[in-house]
């Protein structure tokens, strides 16, 4: 059970850490109305060994938190529930590429 507990912790300090440094990196500074090439965020995110690092980081952190503390069972509720908010920003970001490679294929 600390395993799932571990990985959900890792992956809720993930996806959180990842939409602060997006921001930071990417949208604290930009002039309203800007654009942002998709190909700058997979250098930011996939293609970064940083990022790579911190992935793994994030999945140590969770497994050694959850393997010491269980922790009442609110929190892991509430882990599960907020961690909605950045895979669907995820499940948004993955939806508009596909509609966007479709439109540019067909426009071809």
């Amino acid at each position: 059970m600390w395993v799932l507990k571990g990985t959900l912790l890792g992956l809720w300090l993930l996806g959180f850490g990842t939409m602060a440094w997006l921001y930071f990196a990417l949208y604290r500074n930009r002039p309203p109305n800007s654009a942002v090439e998709i190909r700058i965020f997979t250098s930011l995110t996939t293609q970064n060994p940083l990022w790579l690092t911190a992935v793994i980081v994030c999945l140590v952190i969770g497994y050694a938190i959850a393997r010491v503390w269980s922790g009442p069972p609110i929190l892991w509720i509430a882990l599960l529930v907020t961690g909605l908010i950045p895979g669907g920003f995820l499940a948004l970001f993955i939806t508009l590429v596909v509609k966007l490679k479709h439109l540019s294929q067909s426009n071809l």
